[in-house]
């Protein structure tokens, strides 16, 4: 076979996805890589080659199968994933040494932020203390340090107390699974540092002395470059020259997605093979020989990867670039999809985990879809000018091609004009990379002889993010989707791949028909209402601390209650949370949004709901709220001329049958002076709903606390409900024994953000509701709580395993 790695790094690849889901023991996978290594064998010796090709695919199955089964157990056994979880309950004295002055996991520096005052750095743990007991240990923790009096470098050992964790994020479906990532970077726990806590040097120089005189070596190029050039242009320069991101103005950064041309920001393949190139020509120009030039240009990128911060997609880009230079220092004729497919395998042997990482995929789809392209395109018979144009187009329609399913389904959108906007921004992000390079060394050598280089940069880096803003201008330049199932993505790619083979086969037209209307009827099953089974499902949200309920009714019809929240703008909960989830369920409209009370934790997110989807009907109970949040929530509703309902007790409405909703709180007359204060008394007056659809009836409390509970008990409304949302995040003030007693629930579901400083639930909570042998559910433990009933039948399934 001219391409022998493409179908056994396929097979290779499918075995990490099968093992993943399988969860089979690795000796299974092992028993069966050794059968299909024998009968491989056994093929060859008597010329059944087509059986032996069989035979080795699955042996390359069992070995990804068998490469991802043994991942933990090559952990040491003091490797910190084998800690108890019951001993990160505690601060503990941890001691390290910084693989990262910056965090490219997080795109920071290894300086203060301007915004928090907080710092991220890698650390290589070597000891902590247990009570007091020393303990040697391994393992990276990703730690952030809030203002802090030092600056860790590179290879230092330091020393602190630090409020340790497994990496958590928001667990829902349809969410980023932002532990995985984390692992997959080699990333096991993160850790905090409060204000005012004491962090030791304890020495330096422990790290590899080429990546201590790299990262120095970035600092000072970062540094001058922010130094001659406005913070705009110099943050745009030193993400695509040197990998740091941070400080990229948003209205940038939103322009480059919105063009599709996003992939610029980040130093991918392309940085590294203009650089490479470059590097190769120069050296031949010298009359340098090829093998020498080659292998300097290896070791040049190497060092570039390690200058750049060392991000995963730098690393592959260089890995990429070297299997490529190697091939040419052993005198092989590389060809490219071989080359593709060893840098995959590599990086797979690696760690196999970077199969799931988006950056991978989309690294490599783009580069195959692409080489794929120029084989199989007959562009070099066309006339040169002609050429000059059509490759371009054909190359940007390839990669385009190649990873929309990707970017559907991770990015929930696509950019069609991004066909057109790469022809000029790629050519002149390229020339942008190469001229960085120079002006960084020169700025930090001779700065003060360079300001009319400074001068030209600036006007590229105008030009290129000028043209990117154009792009985003465009109609239809960025368009929202659904994103596909897998069955979806493997009829997308079988047909797309059976059209492009059907030059050599006649079958593999009627292949690539039949998985484009495979595609189809999966779509318009998934899409149009008729196909909808006559369910009412209600997903309480992982928000962190805080709440989000989303209810999808028969006939297609959605209510979001709540959007979870935090209480400061760190982190868009409803842009990352609430839309992703909307999203994933196919859902592009929603029909009523409730505010239960104008809180951060349950307001805040809805802000993204507001934006991103038409919208018919909004309601809360009319308490206002003098903050930014809510006075955008009210100015939104009157732009687009929302309906916006103020309810009190006694609102029933049938305009959502065969669901019934009827408000019971708050009454006319608001509850106020708490003796706990103002804040408890907005939580006292959440609007208080239930969902009646057939037998089963949902109880929706919002945060209601001990008073409303009483109120609700005196006017004698009717409480009693199956399934039951834990009112005000199972805090002691709430769920007293009588309001119980008037629900008698059957499940119940807290939502509540993971060791929150609230520490909602309470212990006191928790044992009044055992004592009724209620099924209990929590976010911060089971992740998404779906309840799914048909009138009659309820379902209870949750992110982290499932539960019936």
């Amino acid at each position: 076979m001219r391409r022998p790695l493409a179908p056994l790094v396929l097979a290779f690849l499918l075995g990490i996805v099968a093992a993943r889901l399988l969860q089979l023991p690795a000796l299974v996978w092992f028993l069966a890589g050794l059968t299909a290594a024998g009968l491989a064998l056994l093929g060859a010796v008597y010329r059944q080659l087509r059986v032996a090709g069989i035979f080795l695919l699955l042996l390359f199955f069992s070995l990804g199968a068998g490469r991802f089964g043994v991942e933990s157990s090559l952990l040491p056994p003091h490797h910190i994933d084998r800690l108890p979880e019951e001993l990160l309950d505690q601060p503990l004295p941890i001691e390290g040494v910084v693989a990262s002055p910056s965090d490219p996991l997080a795109g920071g520096v290894g300086e203060i932020e301007s915004e928090g005052g907080r710092i991220r750095v890698l650390l290589d743990l070597r000891t902590m203390w247990v009570a007091g007991r020393e303990i040697k240990v391994t393992g990276r923790a990703r730690l952030t340090l809030l203002h802090p009096e030092i600056v860790p470098a590179y290879g230092e050992r330091i020393r602190g107390q630090f409020k340790l964790r497994r990496p958590r994020g928001y667990s829902n479906p349809g969410g980023f699974d932002y532990p995985l990532y984390l692992r997959s970077q080699g990333v096991t726990l993160e850790g905090w540092a409060g204000e005012g806590d004491p962090i030791e040097r304890r020495g330096t120089g422990e790290g590899s002395r080429l990546l201590a005189w790299a990262y120095t070596l970035r600092d000072r190029m970062i540094r001058a470059v922010n130094g001659l050039l406005p913070p705009d242009q110099a943050s745009l320069l030193v993400a695509v020259t040197l990998g740091e991101r941070l400080g990229i103005p948003r209205p940038t950064t939103e322009a480059f997605a919105g063009s599709g041309t996003y992939h610029i920001l980040a130093i991918s393949g392309l940085n590294v093979s203009i650089l490479a190139g470059a590097l190769f020509f120069l050296l031949k120009a010298g009359r340098v020989p090829l093998r020498l030039s080659a292998l300097l240009s290896m070791g040049l990128i190497t060092f570039y990867a390690a200058l750049a911060g060392g991000s995963p997609s730098v690393v592959r880009a260089a890995v990429m670039a070297d299997v490529y230079l190697l091939g040419l220092v052993l005198d092989r004729e590389a060809d490219s999809l071989n080359t593709l497919a060893l840098s995959a395998i590599g990086l797979l042997l690696w760690q196999p985990l970077f199969l799931f990482d988006v950056g991978f995929q989309l690294t490599f789809i783009a580069t195959g879809a692409i080489l794929v392209a120029v084989d199989r395109v007959p562009c070099a018979s066309l006339p040169a000018p002609w050429r000059w144009v059509a490759t371009p187009v054909i190359l940007s329609v390839a990669a385009f091609l190649g990873t929309a399913p990707i970017l559907a389904v991770t990015f929930y959108r696509i950019s069609p004009v991004g066909i057109l906007a790469n022809l000029p921004i790629v050519p002149l992000s390229g020339l942008l990379t190469g001229a960085g390079m120079l002006f960084a060394v020169l700025a930090t050598v001779i700065p003060q002889s360079i300001g009319w280089l400074a001068t030209l940069m600036g006007w590229q880096i105008d030009l290129l993010v000028g043209l990117a803003g154009w792009f985003a201008r465009l109609p239809l330049a960025s368009i929202t989707i659904f994103p596909p199932s897998v069955p979806m993505v493997v009829c997308y790619y079988l047909a797309l791949g059976a059209w492009i083979a059907a030059a050599w086969r006649w079958w593999f037209r009627w292949m690539a028909l039949g998985a484009a209307v495979a595609l189809a009827i999966m779509v318009s099953v998934r899409a149009l209402p008729i196909f909808q089974k006559g369910q009412l499902r209600m997903t309480v949200l992982d928000v962190g601390q805080g709440d989000g309920i989303v209810l999808e009714l028969p006939g297609k019809r959605t209510i979001v209650i709540d959007g979870g929240g935090l209480f400061d703008d760190r982190f868009d909960i409803g842009e990352q949370v609430v839309v992703p989830f909307l999203l994933s369920r196919w859902i592009g409209h929603v029909d009523l949004v409730v505010l239960t009370h104008p809180h951060p934790d349950h307001l805040n997110g809805l802000q993204a709901v507001l934006r991103r989807f038409p919208v018919n009907e909004v309601w809360d109970s009319g308490q206002r709220a003098a903050i930014p949040t809510y006075l955008w929530f009210e100015e939104t509703l009157r732009w687009r001329r929302i309906p916006h309902k103020i309810l009190h007790d006694g609102y029933r409405t049938a305009e959502f049958a065969p669901v019934q909703i009827a408000v019971l709180h708050p009454s006319n007359s608001m509850l106020h002076g708490s003796p706990r204060g103002h804040f408890s008394d907005v939580n006292s007056n959440s609007l208080v709903l239930t969902v009646r659809y057939g037998k089963m009836t949902l109880l929706l409390p919002g945060d209601i606390e001990q008073e409303a509970e009483a109120r609700l008990l005196e006017q004698g409304a009717d409480l009693e409900a199956q399934v039951l949302k834990v009112p005000h995040h199972g805090g002691r003030t709430s769920s007293s024994e009588p309001f119980l007693a008037s629900v008698r629930p059957k499940i119940a579901v807290v939502s509540a953000g993971y060791r929150n400083r609230f520490r909602h639930p309470h212990q006191e909570t928790l044992d009044r509701y055992r004592a009724t042998a209620v099924d209990l559910y929590r976010t911060d433990r089971d992740g998404a709580v779906t309840v799914t009933s048909d009138g009659n039948r309820v379902e209870v399934a949750t992110m982290r395993g499932s539960r019936w």
